[in-house]
Formats: C-alpha cells, sequence, structure tokens
C-alpha cells in the first residue's frame, strides 16, 4: 500500500490550513459551529515551520499542517530531502497550499485578538469570512482526498 503524507499549507498555517487538514482527516462535516472551530488545537495557533500532525485519513495516509511564510519552496524541497536522506517510509509528500482562503487582514487579528474586549469582535468577524469560504475549502480536501484515493 502506498504511503502518503499530505501537508496542508499557508503563510500562517493557522486557519484555513486547518480547517482544510480536519475535513480530510474526517473531523470536520458540513455543520460547523463557532465553538467547534475555535476548539480545534492549531486553530489561530501561530507557530511557524512547525509540523503539526492533524491525523489519518480513512486510508491511513498522515495529515499535517504548517505555516510557511513566504518560505514554501525552501521547506518543501527541505522536507523531501529529509525524506531522501533518512530513507523515511514513505511515498510521497504532497503539500497543498489554502493561502486562496485566508484573510488578507489575518496579521492585524493576531494582536487585536489578544485584547480582551476585541476577542469576541474577532472571533465573530473570522468565523464569518471561515462560513463564506467553507464551501470552496472543503471541496479542495475532498478533491484531494479522492484524488489520492484513486491513484493508491
Amino acid at each position: 500500500m502506498v504511503k502518503l503524507k499530505i501537508v496542508y499549507y499557508s503563510y500562517y498555517g493557522c486557519f484555513s490550513s486547518v480547517v482544510a487538514a480536519y475535513i480530510h482527516a474526517g473531523y470536520l462535516k458540513d455543520d460547523i459551529s463557532k465553538d467547534t472551530i475555535f476548539s480545534l488545537p492549531e486553530m489561530l495557533d501561530l507557530d511557524y515551520g512547525e509540523l503539526k500532525y492533524i491525523g489519518l485519513d480513512e486510508n491511513l495516509h498522515e495529515v499535517y499542517v504548517i505555516g510557511m511564510k513566504s518560505f514554501s519552496d525552501n521547506i518543501k524541497k527541505t522536507l523531501e530531502g529529509l525524506r531522501k536522506i533518512y530513507n523515511l517510509e514513505y511515498d510521497r509528500l504532497i503539500f497543498v497550499d489554502t493561502s486562496m482562503y485566508e484573510p488578507k487582514y489575518l496579521k492585524f487579528i493576531f494582536p487585536i485578538r489578544k485584547i480582551a474586549i476585541f476577542k469576541k469582535i474577532v472571533d465573530e468577524l473570522l468565523y464569518n469570512w471561515l462560513i463564506k469560504r467553507f464551501d470552496g475549502i472543503k471541496n479542495l480536501a475532498e478533491e484531494l482526498k479522492y484524488s489520492v484515493e484513486e491513484k493508491t
């Protein structure tokens, strides 16, 4: 059986990529509440360059998220190089960019969200943004999942 590692990434790696990875792994379905979204451990947990394990999909492919800033090409090459050097036992790394589903103002949100009186407002803005783009994120994750199934 072909073993894959699927990595959802964006500049920040803590918003759209998290949602896409949880959809791919089967943890998120159609109806998502604000509590569900903000209870995801990786949601808005800004930590560039850290590969975070989300889970396995139904074909036992591992699903991850990572924030890559603008170094996505370098990080992809490094991870693939490490696989070859250490002869790691998986067949392929698949990288999925979810940046097109991230709000452009996300970098301003992080400091504002830390101020207690703005947290609810910011969360509401982000949740509404996500709901409007959820179908696109879901389609991206499901198309990848099913295209991978056909090839394995």
